[in-house]
């Protein structure tokens, strides 16, 4: 029987403790996307559905927030992105 492979962010970066059903638990993300690289797609869906919605929370303006969580979600992709290269 052969080894999953754990695609989430934490995994890619060298973390062998964070499996991908737990990301997608603890996220409440398809658990059917586990142990593929779309998990990181659907998590950093969620991120940033999650940072914008904060964001509006603290008062910041809906272009604000847009603004911020479309920045984070893209630095994740990149990051995302060069970890599948390396790894």
């Amino acid at each position: 029987m052969s080894e999953l492979k754990h695609y989430n962010i934490f995994a890619l970066q060298g973390d062998p403790d964070v499996t991908d059903q737990e990301v997608c638990e603890t996220l409440g993300i398809d658990p059917s996307l586990a142990n593929t690289p779309k998990i990181n797609d659907a998590a950093i869906d969620k991120m940033y559905r999650e940072n914008y919605n904060g964001y509006i929370e603290k008062g910041m303006s809906e272009s604000d927030a847009l603004e911020m969580a479309h920045q984070k979600a893209t630095a994740a992709r990149n990051q995302v992105k060069n970890l599948m290269k390396e790894n």
